[in-house]
C-alpha cells in the first residue's frame, strides 16, 4: 500500500490499457452490469461485489472509473483517491458512502466504489413542479451538510444541482462528487485543483472564476446559487464583479436577506446561518 501511495503522490501511476473497452470485472471482485452516468472526468457503472454473490446478498454498489479522455492524465489516480480519503472521513447520512478504493492489477485503472443510491440528479427534476415543503426541506438539508463538511476542514468545490442526489419519494438529499475537494488540512492528499478545470462555472463564486482557489465561502456562494435557481428559476448574473439577482421578487421576504449576504462578492458577508430573519428562516424551515 506504501507504494501505491507513492506512485499516486509522485503521479508516477499510468493506466497500460487506456483504450481498451471498459473490462468486465475489476480487480477479480466488482463485476460490471451497466452504465448509469458520464461525467466530464468519469463514468458510473453499475456492479455486483462477488463477495455479495458468494453470501446470496445484495451489493446495491457503483463503481466510478475514468473515461477514456482522462485515463491518459497520470493525475485522474490522484483525483479519485482524494476523493475516497475525503468521503472516508465524512460520515452522514446526506452524504454518498464509499466503500473501496482501488487500482486494477493489469489495466492499471483506478476506481471508487460507493453506494448506488435512488433517484435522480437535481438538475434533472423540474423546478415548476416541486412542493414548497420539498424546497424548503432541500434548503435545510444542504445548508446542514455543507455546515458540516466545512467543519471537517473540507471544500467541496463544485456544489451544483448535478453533484446533488434526490429521491422525491423519499425526499431524501444526498450530496456526491468529492473528486476536485480540497481541505484545509496540509496532510490531506488531493488533486491540485488548478491542474483539473473541472467546476461549473455557472453556480461558481467570482472569485473562483478569476482564478483563486475555492474556499468555505466560494463553497457557500454556490450553495447559494443552487438554492437561488430553485426559488426563482434563475440564476445569478456575474459581471465585471457584480452580481444580478433576476426575480428576486419571487423569493420569501425572510429569504431575501440570507440571499443578498450569501450571493454578494464581498467573501466576508458569506455565512451559512446568521442574518437578519435568521429565527424566521428557523421557523420556516422546520416548524412548517
Amino acid at each position: 500500500m506504501n507504494k501505491l501511495l507513492k506512485q499516486i503522490k509522485d503521479g508516477s501511476l499510468k493506466n497500460q490499457n487506456s483504450t481498451e473497452e471498459i473490462k468486465k470485472v475489476f480487480n477479480k471482485r466488482y463485476i460490471i452490469k451497466e452504465k448509469l452516468a458520464k461525467g466530464g472526468l468519469c463514468e458510473v457503472y453499475k456492479v455486483e461485489d462477488i463477495y455479495d454473490l458468494h453470501f446470496n446478498t445484495n451489493s446495491n454498489l457503483v463503481i466510478k472509473i475514468p473515461n477514456k479522455q482522462t485515463m491518459k492524465n497520470k493525475d485522474i489516480a490522484t483525483l479519485l483517491f482524494s476523493e475516497y480519503t475525503f468521503l472516508r472521513e465524512l460520515t452522514h447520512p446526506n452524504i454518498v458512502r464509499v466503500f473501496d478504493f482501488g487500482i486494477d492489477k493489469k489495466t492499471k485503472i483506478p476506481y471508487l466504489v460507493l453506494e448506488h443510491l435512488k433517484g435522480k440528479l437535481l438538475s434533472q427534476v423540474t423546478i415548476y413542479d416541486m412542493q414548497k415543503s420539498f424546497k424548503r426541506r432541500i434548503f435545510k438539508t444542504l445548508i446542514n451538510t455543507i455546515e458540516y463538511i466545512h467543519s471537517k476542514d473540507i471544500i467541496h468545490a463544485d456544489i451544483n444541482p448535478s453533484n446533488i442526489i434526490v429521491d422525491e419519494k423519499t425526499e431524501k438529499i444526498t450530496v456526491i462528487d468529492f473528486g476536485i475537494s480540497t481541505s484545509l488540512n496540509n496532510s490531506t492528499i488531493h488533486l491540485d485543483y488548478n491542474k483539473v478545470k473541472a467546476f461549473n462555472p455557472d453556480y461558481s463564486a467570482p472569485e473562483v472564476l478569476e482564478g483563486k482557489t475555492p474556499s468555505k465561502t466560494s463553497d457557500i456562494f454556490s450553495l447559494a446559487s443552487v438554492l437561488y435557481e430553485i426559488y426563482t428559476s434563475s440564476l445569478p448574473k456575474i459581471k465585471n464583479n457584480k452580481v444580478t439577482l433576476d426575480n428576486f421578487d419571487k423569493l420569501p421576504f425572510f429569504l431575501k436577506n440570507w440571499f443578498n449576504k450569501n450571493l454578494s462578492t464581498d467573501l466576508s458577508n458569506r455565512t451559512l446561518k446568521y442574518c437578519n430573519n435568521y429565527n424566521k428562516i428557523v421557523k420556516f424551515l422546520y416548524f412548517k
